[in-house]
Order: C-alpha cells, then structure tokens, then sequence
C-alpha cells in the first residue's frame, strides 16, 4: 500500500510521462533528421557524350542541409560539388559514384558514362577502275552518298581552292581535256571530312578491247581445248559505238568480222588468236590478243575414273568468290553463314567446312560464285541427274524462297587437276528468253564507312545498292574482307527477277523458276527440304551444257562445278536476292 507521499510522486511522474508523449507525436511527426537521397536527372543512370565533349549531371538531393558531396571515379574524388561537369577524352564506358553524407546518413549512387567517338560524315562516292572520266564540254553528274549528316550539316566543292557548290551533288564540266582535281568537304557537329577526286575529261573516251580474265582471282586470259572441239571467242569492248572486228589466227587473217569468233583446232598446240576492233565513225582501232592452248588428247585419256575410295561429295573448294551480301562477314553460329575470314585460302577452307558439314554457304548478290572440285571426274549418264546441289530453297503455303543460282561446269582439258579451263553453262527453263542477260556484269564499290550499303553498277547503265539491314545482322560491311580492291566486278548469265510482294499479307515470296538451277524448287527436284529448305536438292544433267551462242557442247564427263548468283533484285526488307548451297554430289550411274 503506497503512502500518500509516494502516491504523490506517482502521479506526478504520470503527469510528466504524459506531456513527454504529446510533445513528442504531435501531429504524427517526427523532429529526428531525416537521411539524404539522390534522384538522378536520367532514367536509366546512363549518361552518352562523345570523346572530347563536355558532360554535365546534375542530380537532385533532398535532405542535404550541411552535406558532405564527393564524386569518386576509381577510387579517386574527381568532384566536391552537387553538379559534376567533366571533358571526356578516352572512349569506353566509365562508372562514377555521387556520395552525400548527412549525419542522418550517407547514400551513394553509381552512373555510368558511355563515352563513344566522334562521328564526323563519311562521304562515300564510287569510282570505277579506270576513274571518274568525263568528256570535254559535257556534263558529269557527282552524287555521293554521306552518314552521319546530321544537323548542323553542310557540303563544300571546291576547285582551285574555290567554293564552287554547297549542294550535296555536284556537276562537274570542263571544256578542255585534262585531269582536273576535285574536292568535296562535309561538315557536322563532330568535325569535317574531305574527299579529293580526281576527273580526267578527254576530248572523246578511251576505247579499250580486252579478252575476260579467268577469274576474279586469276588475270590469265588463256583459254583450253581440245583437238575438233569449238572454242567460242568474244572480246569485251569499252566505248565503242559501231563496232567492226577483224580476226587473225597466228599472224593470219580470217574471214570471220563477227563479235564473236568460233575457232576449231584442227591439231594440237599454242595458238595466237587477235581482234582489231575499229570505230566506223573515227577509224580509231585497238587490238586485243588471246592464247588458246589446244590438247591432242582425247577426253577418254583425261578421263579419272571413280574408284572404290571415291567420295560422292565435293572434295575442294577451289574458289569462293561471293557478291556483297547481308550473310558475308556475319559471325553466330558455325560462323555465321559466310564467315569473317581475311584471306582467300581461309575463306575457301572455311567453305569447305561448312560444305561438308552440309551447311549453306551464300554467294552474296548478283554474281557471286563458288567453284567445287571432286576427287574423281563424274562422267555423264544416259537417264536421270549426274549430279546434285543442295540449297535452302523452300515452297510453301505461307510463301517461297527460291533464290536461283546458275550451274557451269568444267572439263579438265588440259589435265593439270585445276579448273582453269572453259567453263560451259547448264541450260535451264530461262535460256534463250528475250529477259535473260548473257554476258552481264556488276561492279561492287567498297563502302566508305562501317554499316553502309554497297554500291553497284552495272553493265546496263543501272546503278543501286545491297542496302545494310541493321534489323537482321551486325557485321561491319557486307564487303568480302578478303578482297582487298575498292571495286570488283563480276560476270554472268542475269535471270528476270521473280520476287513479289503480296498485298494482302505485306509478305516477300521469291518464286521459283521452273527447272535447271541451285536453291529453286523447280521440278528437277530430287528432295523436297522442310519448311525452311534443309535437305532441298536439285538434279542437273552434263548433257544440258552449252556454248555461249546456246547450241550444245558435247562432254562425256566433268570435273568441277561453279554455281552463281543469277538474279540482280532485292525483296523488299529482306534484302538482296543470293544464292545459297549446302553440298554438291555425284549422283551419275553407278
């Protein structure tokens, strides 16, 4: 029992406990210090700025009466301030931490700062092999093609030192022959880029007659054959308008005054065979000279027969030479689909692999092409397919990809194991149709920066572009790497474009051409593929071998085989139309 005097203090003590309480919770609140926090003026906590340009962040702090602000970049303070503003010089991405410290407490937060490079316009502007050419007192129209044109962004010409343009194409004239020098200089926000040209204006365009090389690796001209077998001759002409030949075999006139000179050797040997070409208008000429060598051997003696350790598949790729093309340079899986090689032996090894591993390799655009050996020659059958090819070609309901490559063929004429002989071309369902292009030829220019289309002309008179498709691939350039010229051209045999685009569903459909080339689906089909065309393969006959005119050559056996992109168009978003193949086969009789 308590006594008064302590019941007393009791209450007392209660009293104060309780306004202790009140003055303490009034109104919910709380009198403690609150710890500081940092709210950053980008979303993500990314910051992009180019080398050599100023950054600012400027975060918001609340609760920071009397803070202590340190900026630290790898454990260094850089910045005793709120707002941190720095120049950044080294490319690569970089990871400053803010600390605010409060006696309430200490928050920090990390951002990171992308510094990138600096873009400055990349002019680019094909030039052929032989230059930009031009004739006197007529007009030639320079439209190059710029990136990173942003604005602000302007275009200079000069000559002479002096601004003659500021549109981003130019027309160039000069009323007299010489070589003329030729700038153009763009300018944006990250710096300026000049290009010099050089124009050679003649009074009348060099003529020029020459003999097609073997290859695009091979310059040689020389050309194979047998003792009665024809040989078909034709020179490629520049700038001639009313052409007229004349034919010489050793020394000695012919009577041929054609194009095109059909020549038989009647015994074997060495045989020097020239064209003088000579413009009707002006009597200007110039001359061109082939070596034909002629074996005496029969195709029975140059026959190698397959044996019991004979392999039905391609044995070496002697030459991939592909077209630029969205697959070329790719890295992924196995690869990619056409590896990053650098040199040509590594990307014929490369192809190799994925040929025998049955996995497709493309040729690129128009022109493309690989050439394939066996270790045996495949002798031609009297029913049924001598030989297959497979690609990824596919029909379906939901639409078609058929992407038609040209199939020659090769005999070993001068029986020195390399496919340096005459290539003979496979009919097909298109030849001879007045749409069909013999002889037409592509020229590819090197882009002039990372990630941009490459430019073609044709022998046509048509330019265009394999345009760069970011959506689908990430290389740096659809440019072969291991061709180490700024423009290549490529030569072939150039079908109709089948491609469509349905209206109704916004789908590309590359239809197929009726028989006669690789990844279609035609009706010389030996397997149908799934879906997306694995395992397609096409049946092709050596007895379908022609001459340049058309007419039939007569070959008991082959011994390599090329397959080239046939057709110049693109589908829309999905790019250029290319050839691919997965594996080659001797299917003759057995």
């Amino acid at each position: 029992m308590l006594t008064p005097s302590l019941h007393r203090l009791s209450s007392l003590c209660l009293a104060i406990a309780l306004l202790c309480n009140v003055a303490c919770n009034k109104d919910d609140t709380i009198d403690a210090p609150l710890p500081p926090t940092i709210a950053l003026d980008s979303e993500t906590g990314i910051y992009t700025v180019k080398a050599g340009a100023e950054l600012t962040v400027a975060p918001t702090v609340e609760h920071a009466d009397g803070a202590e602000i340190l900026w630290r970049l790898d454990g260094r303070i850089v910045c005793r301030t709120l707002v941190y503003t720095a120049v950044w010089e080294e490319v690569g991405d970089f990871y400053p931490v803010l600390t605010v410290r409060t006696e309430a407490g200490t928050v920090e937060e990390q951002i990171r700062v992308e510094v990138v490079e600096r873009t400055p316009p990349v002019i680019s502007l094909p030039v052929p092999p032989e230059g930009l050419q031009a004739v006197a007192g007529t007009e030639l129209r320079l439209e190059p093609t710029y990136r990173y044109d942003e604005e602000p962004f302007r275009v200079e010409w000069l000559r002479d030192d002096a601004v003659v343009g500021t549109e981003r194409s130019y027309v160039f004239r000069a009323e007299r022959a010489g070589r003329y020098p030729l700038l153009v200089r763009a300018t944006n926000a990250d710096g300026t880029t000049c290009r010099e040209l050089t124009i050679e204006v003649f009074d009348e365009l060099p003529r020029a007659v020459a003999f097609p090389a073997r290859s695009h690796r091979d310059p040689s001209t020389d050309r194979h054959t047998l003792v009665g077998r024809t040989l078909l001759l034709r020179p490629e002409l520049r700038h001639f308008t009313h052409p007229r030949f004349a034919w010489s075999i050793d020394g000695r006139p012919t009577a041929c005054t054609d194009p095109l000179l059909r020549f038989t050797p009647t015994a074997g040997g060495t045989y020097r065979i020239a064209v003088t070409v000579t413009e009707a208008e002006t009597a200007a000429s110039r001359t061109a000279e082939v070596v034909v060598h002629c074996s005496n051997k029969s195709e029975r003696e140059l026959l190698r027969p397959r044996t019991a350790g004979s392999s039905l598949r391609q044995q070496r790729v002697w030459e991939w030479t592909p077209a630029p093309g969205q697959f070329i340079g790719e890295t992924g899986p196995q690869g990619g689909m056409t590896g990053n090689e650098t040199t040509p032996e590594a990307a014929d090894a490369w192809a190799l692999r994925r040929l025998t591993a049955k996995l497709p390799v493309s040729l690129g655009g128009f022109g493309g092409y690989i050439v394939v050996g066996f270790d045996h020659s495949i002798p031609r059958g009297s029913t049924g397919y001598d030989f297959a090819i497979a690609g990824n070609a596919y029909t379906s309901n939901g639409g078609s990809s058929n992407e038609p490559g040209i199939v020659w063929v090769m005999q070993d004429t001068n029986g020195n194991g390399e496919p340096d002989d005459e290539w003979y071309e496979l009919r097909g369902s298109e030849t001879g149709k007045a749409e069909t292009l013999q002889e037409y030829a592509v020229t590819y220019y090197r882009p002039a920066g990372p990630r941009m289309a490459v430019e073609w002309s044709d022998s046509e008179g048509q330019r265009g572009s394999i345009d760069y498709l970011p959506a689908f691939h990430d290389q740096e350039s659809y440019y072969p790497a291991w061709i180490g010229a700024e423009a290549y051209t490529l030569r072939g045999t150039r079908l109709s474009a089948q491609n469509r685009l349905d209206p109704a569903t916004g789908f590309w459909s590359n239809l197929a051409y009726a028989w006669g080339y690789a990844d279609n689906t035609g009706s010389d089909r030996i397997a149908e593929g799934d879906e997306e065309g694995n395992g397609q393969e096409t049946g092709f006959r050596i007895a379908n071998a022609v001459y340049p005119d058309g007419t039939p050559v007569e070959l008991q056996f082959i011994d390599f085989v090329k397959v080239q992109t046939g057709v110049n168009a693109r589908s829309g978003h999905l790019g250029e139309i290319s050839t691919e193949v997965c594996s080659f086969r001797d299917c003759a009789e057995q």
